[in-house]
């Protein structure tokens, strides 16, 4: 297992390991930075890929219950400036995506010069004029009802919640996936995820994605159990500078379904971005401190 490190400025804690160009993982919702490992492993030989766990997540400290979200993005953001990464490739799966959207965002010189969104959409819930959400339906009419269940038995909820993580169809691969991330899932706080869910769920960032300009990768599932393909090509056509790649072997998770492809094509996507001198302005600001 990858060693652990924790943020001095955040207590966060985080993988660190290889040399090279820069390339920053960030997990999703009620797991952790360990999923990631086949990453690390992967890509740790050209690139330096850093790995966090974010707040209220495995063993970084939680977050107060009325934090919002963006805290997430802050912690991040202090992350980026105390290890001394001024340029960069970010990497968020599920709602570490819309972690990255909201440092992207807020953050515009923090020196990311490449992002790569899987598997994700700008609002989970449903609702007249939008059904790129969770593909159950998820609405703010089923919102309280999973917050409850989260509460009152993580464990129940994990065994719920995790096989969906991945393709439906049944194999060994899969089935050594589901209990490997279940693993995972339960050692998290299941206060802090449902006051993780709670910050996310109702969150918008579809008008927002029109001002993300650098380079980005969409990558999507075509097998995903939570979201569409249409929903990852009405994210791409937002970006002003994206390109879509569907996994056709993965769910939810194609990390981890198909880890050597997606290793390939964010290495090749990672080098190609970062090898571009940056601007003038983006070098003179990127080093810039978070307030």
């Amino acid at each position: 297992m990858t060693a652990l490190h924790h943020s001095q400025t955040t207590g966060m804690a985080y993988r660190d390991e290889g040399q090279g160009p820069p390339i920053l993982l960030i997990h999703g919702w009620g797991v952790s930075g360990d999923l990631f490992e086949q990453q690390i492993t992967g890509l740790s030989s050209h690139f330096r890929v850093v790995v966090p766990d974010l707040p209220g997540h495995a063993s970084s400290p939680a977050l107060a219950a009325d934090a919002p979200f963006a805290q997430l993005a802050d912690s991040i953001a202090r992350l980026i400036h105390e290890l001394h990464l001024p340029r960069l490739c970010v990497a968020g799966w599920s709602m570490g995506a819309m972690v990255a959207w909201d440092l992207l965002l807020r953050y515009p010189l923090i020196g990311i010069a490449a992002l790569v969104s899987v598997d994700m959409v700008p609002s989970l819930l449903n609702r007249p004029g939008w059904q790129h959400g969770l593909r159950d339906g998820d609405d703010a009419r089923l919102f309280q009802r999973n917050i409850q269940r989260m509460r009152s038995d993580w464990v129940a909820y994990t065994k719920l919640f995790v096989p969906r993580i991945f393709s439906a169809r049944a194999g060994p691969a899969t089935a050594q996936q589901v209990e490997r991330t279940s693993q995972v899932a339960l050692a998290n706080d299941p206060e802090s995820m449902a006051d993780s869910w709670m910050r996310m769920a109702p969150l918008d960032f579809r008008l927002h994605l029109k001002d993300i300009a650098i380079p980005t990768l969409v990558m999507a599932g075509a097998h995903s159990q939570l979201y569409t393909v249409a929903a990852a090509e009405w994210v791409c056509q937002q970006l002003p500078n994206a390109t879509l790649e569907v996994f056709h072997g993965s769910g939810h998770a194609p990390h981890i379904e198909e880890s050597e492809k997606f290793n390939r094509i964010l290495a090749g996507f990672a080098a190609q971005c970062l090898r571009t001198e940056a601007s003038p302005n983006r070098s003179a600001q990127a080093g810039t401190e978070p307030s």
